[in-house]
């Protein structure tokens, strides 16, 4: 059960991003996954619009969107479950796109 959490998480970053780049001329996301000594660092990018500062500020807060369709949680149960490995997300986003940075430490 623990690996279809992470892909939760996964698939959480992944149809965001793709959300943001609906319609969009020349749109990407990028995964980038990284070994460091101490675990796992995980990056999903993406070309989009960026989030808007507003959001930004209380983005893993419940109930907070910009979706018409959405509820504001899928961020919030990624946190947790993220944070539930002992590991932890964040985010930066510009007018250039996106970034989703997961810091996992090594498995035991």
């Amino acid at each position: 059960g623990n690996r279809v959490r992470l892909e939760q998480v996964l698939i959480n970053l992944f149809q965001n991003a793709l959300e943001a780049l609906d319609g969009r001329d020349g749109a990407r996301v990028e995964v980038l996954v990284e070994e460091k000594d101490d675990g796992v660092v995980l990056n999903v990018s993406d070309n989009g619009p960026g989030i808007p500062p507003a959001i930004l500020k209380s983005l893993f807060t419940p109930f907070n969107t910009s979706k018409e369709k959405g509820l504001g949680l899928g961020l919030v149960i990624s946190k947790d479950i993220v944070a539930d490995y002992g590991g932890r997300i964040e985010v930066a986003s510009g007018a250039e796109g996106t970034r989703f940075t997961i810091h996992l430490a090594k498995a035991a």
